[in-house]
């Protein structure tokens, strides 16, 4: 960095530095006057050391510097400068006139290569600091002018501007549509900025803007806000664009635009998540953002570590209170992060490519227990979840059959779940794979009902065998009409489409009769039990089997 910053004052000199070049100039046409005639004069070789300045002065003032500069040395050696002092000889006119000549031609080539030497330079540099589809400062431009605002100013914003969608928008009118647009929002981005900040490009269809006031961001946000209500529209094609803003501070937030960029994208996906357009970076954010990525890394290391453990909740009939199965409930005790709550952990799992080797374990040590119980003669179906990741996957779908089909137990043993949001936002996408489970022989449920989209057209759509009431109704059905008006709905609903209909979160002896007096098939939740490891809840199934077939001997005449 410091060559670069030497050779960039050497190749553009400021007006200081020009003043320093051209008093090097004049000693060194001083100095070699002194050094020709301390040498005995023009005969010798070291009148060529007057080169040094010309060339100087060609490179550092252009093409008219050289010019003078060798005019000048041309005259220093010429009819004042002997060519021999020993014998008193001097050039004629004809030759020091024609070294007078050359130098002022050494001169002006040393002006002209520089000027387009520099002109190259200055290209270059201007395909370094510019993106060329927008023709705005990309991040090397941008941090060139950080470093010069935050030498003057005590304070800068940084706020990032991301465009979302794209993909969508990007498959519906093409790359070179896509680019068409980028220049379009480039230009409202441009009048909204004017001169209140500084406005860049940074790729992936991401722009800052830079503003050295308070007043001056405040001022952008404002009219940003106006910017939803544009319309956009490329090939005749209409198009809504959303952006959000992420803003960072400096010194506050960071010193280096870099991580101030980073930090501002990780206030966006906050607001992204909350639905906000705008989101200020703070301390916690980056807490958070620091804890997920150290939750990532130690779930790899978890899945080689094999460090998951699978417990078991069971899940019961309503009317006969019998056994019915269990759902396999994935937790985690890290050794670094201690206990990591499944809410916080599976949905960072499922934005990455992680999700699939989670799964295909979820997969292998579920059949694992499935086949100890089913040895022991005390098999009940387990349901286990599915992103919807990994109904895109059909390299999951092919361990699962290869899995199910070395076990001795029949497949609809085991259930798959997926949740209704899930479901809901990719119906088209996962009604074949779903066809392929159904076809496999698992029953597939929809898990947590009530909670997707107002739309329950995918009940018909989808070859599913039933629903899971999700907890925050079902706790909610002794004191809330509303509740109670969901669950029963729910409950005539799933019945009228033939569909299974389970409640999660059960926890009181009220909520378990009024579920089976609406007709509820099965109940889950801590009435009934929490989820037990597998040791424990082997016991339990144990026991419970042994119970009920006492009870069935005690009513036999």
């Amino acid at each position: 960095m410091l060559f670069l910053n030497a050779f960039q004052k050497l190749v553009f000199p400021t007006n200081r530095m020009k003043i320093l070049v051209g008093i090097i100039i004049l000693s060194l046409l001083f100095l070699g006057d002194r050094l020709v005639e301390w040498t005995g004069g023009t005969a010798y070789a070291y009148v060529h050391i007057l080169y040094i300045p010309i060339f100087l002065a060609g490179f550092t003032f252009s093409m008219w510097g050289g010019i003078l500069t060798g005019v000048i040395a041309g005259i220093l050696m010429g009819p004042h400068m002997p060519t021999s002092i020993e014998y008193d000889l001097h050039d004629p006119f004809a030759s020091w006139f024609l070294r007078l000549v050359m130098f002022s031609l050494i001169g002006c080539f040393a002006g002209v290569g520089a000027f387009f030497f520099k002109s190259y330079i200055k290209e270059l540099e201007i395909k370094h600091t510019l993106d060329p589809l927008t023709e705005l400062p990309n991040l090397n431009g941008l941090t060139k002018i950080f470093l010069e605002l935050t030498s003057s100013s005590p304070a800068v914003t940084v706020i990032v501007i991301e465009v979302f969608h794209m993909q969508e928008i990007n498959t519906a009118i093409g790359s070179e549509g896509v680019s068409t647009l980028i220049k379009q929002v480039s230009a409202h981005l441009k009048e909204v900025t004017g001169t209140d900040g500084i406005l860049g490009y940074i790729q992936n269809n991401r722009f800052v803007i830079l503003a050295s006031q308070d007043n001056q961001y405040v001022n952008i946000l404002k009219k940003c806000e106006a910017l939803s209500d544009l319309s956009y529209q490329v090939n005749s094609i209409p198009l809504f664009v959303e952006m959000r803003f992420g803003i960072s501070n400096f010194p506050k937030d960071d010193k280096s635009l870099d991580h101030l960029i980073r930090k501002a994208l990780i206030a966006i996906n906050l607001s992204a998540r909350e639905a906000e357009h705008i989101s200020y970076f703070n301390e916690n954010i980056s807490l958070t953002s620091e804890r997920n990525l150290m939750i990532l890394h130690r779930a790899k290391e978890a899945l080689a570590n094999n460090s998951f453990v699978l417990e078991y909740q069971p899940k019961v009939f309503l009317k006969t209170e019998k056994i019915m199965g269990f759902e396999a409930l994935i937790r985690w005790n890290d050794s670094l992060l201690g206990p990591v709550a499944p809410d916080e952990f599976i949905p960072l799992i499922e934005g990455t490519l992680l999700i699939n080797p989670f799964t295909k374990w979820v997969v292998e040590t579920s059949l694992s227990r499935m086949s100890a119980w089913y040895k022991e003669g005390i098999l009940v179906p387990v349901s286990i979840n599915f992103s919807i990741r990994n109904f895109l996957n059909p390299t999951l779908f092919k361990i699962l059959e290869d899995k199910l089909s070395t076990q001795k137990f029949s497949p609809h043993f085991l259930e798959i779940e997926v949740t209704e949001t899930a479901v809901t936002t990719s119906v088209s996408s996962i009604v074949e794979p779903i066809k392929k489970l159904r076809e496999l022989g698992m029953k597939v449920l929809i898990d947590d009902f009530g909670t997707g989209q107002a739309s329950q057209q995918y009940l018909f759509e989808l070859p599913i065998n039933g629903i899971k009431l999700d907890k925050v109704f079902v706790q909610s059905i002794s004191h809330n009409k509303a509740a109670e008006a969901i669950v029963k709905n729910g409950i005539s609903l799933a019945h009228q489409l033939n569909l299974e209909v389970t409640a999660e979160g059960v926890e009181t002896r009220n909520q378990f009769n009024l579920l089976n007096q609406w007709g509820c098939d099965i109940a889950q939740g801590y009435y009934i039990s929490r989820s037990m490891s597998a040791k424990k809840a082997t016991k339990w199934l144990k026991e419970r089997l042994e119970l009920e077939r006492s009870k069935k001997k005690t009513k036999l005449p």
